[in-house]
C-alpha cells in the first residue's frame, strides 16, 4: 500500500504544486487568447484570405497582372514627370509641354513655364495610378483565357485599386470579387482581395524632384548659370568698349547657336549637394583633363537645395540636360536679328579717334529636363523620374515670377463645398470687352483659391444696366484667382484678394475668332511661284505674337485634334508670324515676318493659308545661313492669307 501511495503521490503533487500548475495554465490561456484576438484583428485589417490550393494559380495570375500594369504605370509616371495621361488642357497647349518631332509626339508637361507653376501633386499621381491599374487590368487578365479549361470564373464586381506610395515601395491592393469554380467540381471559392508590393521608391524620387523645382523657383539657379555663361563668353556681346573705327556687328542667330552649345555642354555638370555624384569624374578643359572637384564646376555648379538633403537622398543621382531644343531669344537693341555697336568719334585734335560702345540685354527662354535616378539596392529596384521646366531670363535678369498655378483636380479635391460656403467679404467683379471697353454679361465666373474651385455664376447687369459684373461674398483668400469664360472670348484670369470687404476688380476678356480650318503650303526657294502641300513626314509649328498688344497663339500643322488657331477679334492688329517646317530630322523651311490683320477682313474669313519658303538640297553651312536669314527669304512668298 505504501508503494501505491508513493506512485499516487508522484501523479498528484502537493497542493502547492497543483496551484502553481493551475496558475501557469491560466497565464497560458490568457496569452493564447490575447494572441488569438491580436492575429484575428491583424487578419481583419489586412483582409487575409485563406486560398484553396486548387484556386491559388488564379490568385497568382491576377497578382502577376497587378505587378505588370503597376510597373507600366510607374514607368510612364517616371518618363513624363508624374503623368500617365496628360490632361486635355495641357496637351492642347504647346507652351505647356516639351515635345520633339523625333519622339513621335511624346509630350512631357512642364512643371513651370511662362509664369505658370504646374507641379502635379502626389495625390494626383496616386489617383492616376489607381485609374491606370483598374483600366488596364482586364486587358492583362484577358478574360482568364489561360484557365478556360480548368475553371469557371465569374466577375461579381468591377476591380477597385488602392495605391499607397511608401518611403521604400509602392503598395497596391485590389478589391476584385471573383467566384472561381473548378470544372472538375473539386473546388469553389469567392476570392476578393489581391495585392502586390513593388520595391520602387517613387515617393522619395518625387520628393527630391519637388525640392529641386521649389529651390529653382526661389533661388533662380539655372537662370544665374545662364547669365554667367553669357557674361563669360567672349563671342556673346553684353557690355564693352573698343577703341576702333571698325563697326562691331553680331547676328542674333549666331549668338543663339553659341548659347545652345554652351548650355548643352555645361548644364550636365550641375550636381545636387547631398546626392550621389563622383567628385573624381574627369572633366575636359583646354589644357587637358581635371577631376570635377578641382574645376570651376565644383565651386559654382554644386547646388544646395536642402541642408538636410544628404541625410535623405544619398543613394540618388540627379542629371540635368539641354538637348538643343528651341530657344526663344531677343536682344536689345537689335534690328532684324542684327546687333550693332554705337560709334563715337572724337572732336578737334582727337578727330582721328574712334570709340565703339555696346550694351545689350537679352530675353531668353528654353527648356531643361531633370532626371532623378534612384540606384538599385538589395531592398529596392532602380527607378528614374524625369521632369521638365523652362528657364526664363528677362533683360539679363532671372524672371520666374509665378502668375498662376495649374491645379490638379482629384476626387478628393472636388469636395470643396465647406470652403466655398464659408463666405466672408463682399467682392465685385466687373466684366468688360478688352477690345471695345464695353460691358459684357453672361460671363461664367470661377473663384480659385489653392485647390478649391468655387463657381460664382454668370455676370449680369449691375446698377440698372450701368455696368456688367457680379457682386458676391467669397471665402477668405489672399492669393486667389478669378477666371472668366464666354463663347467667342479667350479665357481670362486675374489675381484677386478677398481679405477686405468691398474690394472690386475688372476682368477684361479679349474677343477671339477661332480657326479650325488652316493650312501650310511651301514654296521652293528656287521656284517660289509654285505652292505645294507638305509631305506626309513633314510638320509645321505656327506662332502668332502680337506686336502692339500682349497676345500669343500656337498651333501645329497637320492640325492637332480639337486645337484651333485663335486670333483676337474686334480690332486691327499686326502680328509677328514665325513658322518652322521640319521633316523627321531637320528644319527644311519656314517663314518669319509681320502680318497686318484688319478687323473687317476677319469677319467673313473661315480659313487661313500660311506660306513658307523651303530651302531644298543645300549644305549644312547653307542651312545655317538660311535659318539666320529667314526673314529676308520670307519676302519672296505671300503673307498669310485670310479666305
Amino acid at each position: 500500500m505504501s508503494k501505491k501511495r508513493g506512485r499516487m503521490g508522484r501523479l498528484f503533487p502537493s497542493p502547492k504544486s497543483q496551484a502553481a500548475i493551475f496558475i501557469i495554465m491560466a497565464v497560458m490561456i490568457i496569452i493564447g487568447g490575447v494572441l488569438y484576438f491580436f492575429y484575428q484583428e491583424q487578419a481583419l485589417d489586412k483582409e487575409v484570405e485563406i486560398i484553396q490550393p486548387e484556386i491559388a494559380p488564379v490568385k497568382l495570375y491576377v497578382e502577376d497582372c497587378i505587378k505588370s500594369v503597376s510597373i507600366d504605370g510607374l514607368e510612364r509616371i517616371g518618363l513624363s514627370g508624374g503623368y500617365i495621361s496628360i490632361p486635355e488642357e495641357t496637351g492642347n497647349d504647346p507652351r505647356a509641354y516639351l515635345s520633339s518631332f523625333q519622339a513621335s509626339g511624346f509630350k512631357m508637361p512642364y512643371w513651370w513655364h511662362d509664369g505658370i507653376e504646374a507641379v502635379p501633386t502626389e495625390e494626383f499621381i496616386r489617383r492616376q495610378m489607381e485609374s491606370h491599374i483598374t483600366s488596364e487590368l482586364k486587358n492583362c487578365i484577358n478574360k482568364f483565357e489561360p484557365f478556360a479549361n480548368r475553371f469557371e470564373i465569374n466577375e461579381l464586381g468591377e476591380p477597385v485599386a488602392d495605391v499607397q506610395f511608401n518611403d521604400n515601395d509602392v503598395a497596391v491592393s485590389l478589391k476584385y470579387s471573383l467566384e472561381i469554380i473548378s470544372r472538375n467540381g473539386n473546388a469553389k471559392q469567392l476570392v476578393q482581395n489581391f495585392g502586390y508590393i513593388i520595391p520602387i521608391r517613387l515617393k522619395k524620387a518625387y520628393e527630391l524632384a519637388k525640392l529641386i523645382m521649389e529651390s529653382e523657383n526661389k533661388n533662380y539657379f539655372l537662370e544665374k548659370k545662364t547669365i554667367d555663361l553669357i557674361s563669360l563668353d567672349t563671342e556673346i556681346p553684353t557690355t564693352d568698349v573698343e577703341a576702333s573705327c571698325n563697326s562691331k556687328v553680331w547676328q542674333l542667330s549666331s549668338i543663339r547657336e553659341k548659347l545652345m552649345t554652351l548650355l548643352r555642354v555645361n548644364l550636365p555638370y550641375i550636381r545636387i549637394k547631398g546626392t550621389d555624384y563622383n567628385p573624381n569624374l574627369y572633366v575636359p578643359n583646354p589644357s587637358g583633363k581635371s577631376i570635377y572637384s578641382q574645376t570651376y564646376f565644383q565651386q559654382h555648379y554644386v547646388w544646395e537645395i536642402d541642408s538636410n538633403a544628404d541625410k535623405k537622398f544619398n543613394n540618388m543621382k540627379v542629371a540635368f540636360s539641354y538637348d538643343n531644343w528651341p530657344i526663344k531669344m531677343f536682344a536689345r537693341p537689335s534690328e532684324n536679328g542684327i546687333l550693332r555697336s554705337n560709334s563715337q568719334k572724337g572732336t578737334d585734335m582727337l578727330s582721328f579717334f574712334c570709340l565703339h560702345i555696346w550694351h545689350f540685354t537679352y530675353d531668353i527662354s528654353y527648356p531643361v529636363t531633370v532626371s532623378v535616378i534612384d540606384k538599385e539596392t538589395d531592398k529596392n529596384k532602380a527607378y528614374q523620374f524625369n521632369f521638365a521646366f523652362k528657364v526664363s531670363v528677362d533683360h539679363n535678369q532671372p524672371s520666374r515670377i509665378n502668375t498662376g498655378t495649374t491645379l490638379f483636380e482629384t476626387e478628393a479635391d472636388l469636395s470643396s463645398d465647406d470652403y466655398c460656403n464659408d463666405v466672408r467679404n463682399e467682392i465685385t467683379i466687373f466684366t468688360v470687352n478688352n477690345a471695345t471697353g464695353e460691358d459684357i454679361r453672361d460671363v461664367n465666373l470661377t473663384f480659385v483659391c489653392g485647390r478649391f474651385y468655387c463657381s460664382m455664376g454668370q455676370s449680369n447687369w449691375l446698377s440698372f444696366g450701368a455696368s456688367a459684373g457680379i457682386t458676391k461674398r467669397l471665402p477668405y483668400c489672399v492669393n486667389g484667382i478669378i477666371k472668366g469664360a464666354k463663347q467667342g472670348y479667350a479665357e481670362s484670369k486675374s489675381f484677386i484678394q478677398t481679405d477686405v470687404d468691398g474690394r472690386s476688380y475688372v476682368l477684361p476678356l479679349s474677343p477671339v475668332k477661332e480657326f479650325t480650318n488652316y493650312r501650310v503650303v511651301k514654296h521652293l526657294l528656287s521656284d517660289p511661284g509654285v505652292a505645294r502641300e507638305l509631305a506626309p513626314n513633314e510638320r509645321a509649328s505656327i506662332l502668332l505674337k502680337g506686336k502692339s498688344a500682349s497676345f500669343e497663339s500656337f498651333a501645329a500643322y497637320p492640325k492637332e485634334a480639337g486645337f484651333p488657331l485663335t486670333i483676337p477679334d474686334g480690332k486691327d492688329a499686326i502680328y509677328e508670324v514665325v513658322l518652322y517646317v521640319a521633316d523627321d530630322e531637320n528644319i527644311i523651311g519656314g517663314y518669319s515676318g509681320d502680318w497686318s490683320v484688319g478687323k473687317d477682313s476677319l469677319k467673313g474669313a473661315d480659313e487661313i493659308i500660311f506660306h513658307v519658303v523651303e530651302h531644298g538640297a543645300i549644305s549644312d553651312d547653307e542651312k545655317f545661313l538660311f535659318v539666320s536669314g529667314l526673314s529676308s527669304y520670307s519676302k519672296i512668298v505671300p503673307s498669310p492669307e485670310l479666305r
